[in-house]
C-alpha cells in the first residue's frame, strides 16, 4: 500500500495497519531483530508516524501484537467451552482449543509465549505474564466452582495452563501430533486436577 493512501485512512485504521504490520514481522524476524523501519514500511508509512502512534516505540507495539493475539485465542477458548456441561467437559474443550488455535497459529505461540521472555524489556514481559494470568483465568474459572481454598485453584490453573502449553510446544515443534498432544494434555490435566479436588 502506498504511503499516499496510508494518509487517508482513519486513525483507527492506520493504527490496526500498523499493528498487522509490526504481528508479520515480529513473527518472521523475533521481537529483538524486527525494525521499526521495517514495520513502518510494510504498513505504508512513515517510521515518523509510527511513532506518532506508538511513542514507546518497539515494546509499546509488541505489547498491542499481544494483546490482539491473546484476545483471539480467548476467543477461540469461550467458543470451545461453551454449551459444556461438566468441568471433565469444559477442561477438554479448553485443552483442544488452545493446542488447535496454537498449531493453527504457530507465530502467535512464538510471540506470545517464547519471544516476550527474551526481549529483555520489563513492559513486555510485564505484558507476557498478564497473558499467562489471561488464560489462567480461563481454567480458573471452570476450578473455582469446586469450593477449593483460592491459592490450590489458582495453582492449579496455572500447572494445568503451563502443561497444556508445553503439549502446545511439543506439537510445533513436531515431536507429538496434534491428537496426541490434546489426548496427553487433557488426560494430564484432568488427573491432576481431580487430584486437588479441583474437577
Amino acid at each position: 500500500m502506498g504511503g499516499s493512501t496510508a494518509r487517508r485512512l482513519a486513525p483507527e485504521h492506520r493504527k490496526a495497519l500498523l499493528i498487522g504490520a509490526a504481528r508479520e514481522t515480529f513473527a518472521t524476524r523475533g521481537y529483538t531483530q524486527a525494525g521499526l523501519a521495517e514495520v513502518a514500511e510494510l504498513a505504508g508509512v512513515s517510521k515518523t508516524l509510527l511513532y506518532h502512534y506508538f511513542p514507546d516505540g518497539r515494546p509499546e507495539l509488541y505489547r498491542h501484537v499481544m494483546a490482539g493475539l491473546v484476545d483471539e485465542v480467548t476467543e477461540a477458548v469461550g467458543e470451545a467451552v461453551r454449551g459444556a456441561s461438566t468441568p471433565e467437559d469444559r477442561l477438554a474443550g479448553v485443552v483442544e482449543a488452545l493446542v488447535g488455535w496454537f498449531d493453527e497459529h504457530p507465530d502467535a505461540y512464538r510471540l506470545l509465549v517464547l519471544e516476550p521472555w527474551g526481549s529483555g524489556e520489563p513492559a513486555v514481559i510485564a505484558e507476557a505474564t498478564a497473558v499467562r494470568a489471561r488464560l489462567a483465568t480461563e481454567v480458573n474459572a471452570i476450578l473455582a466452582a469446586a469450593g477449593e481454598p483460592l491459592p490450590v485453584t489458582m495453582v492449579g490453573g496455572a500447572a494445568a495452563l503451563g502443561a497444556v502449553l508445553h503439549a502446545c510446544e511439543l506439537c510445533l515443534a513436531g515431536q507429538v501430533s496434534r491428537a496426541e498432544a490434546v489426548d496427553a494434555a487433557r488426560r494430564f490435566v484432568t488427573a491432576g486436577l481431580r487430584g486437588l479436588g479441583l474437577v
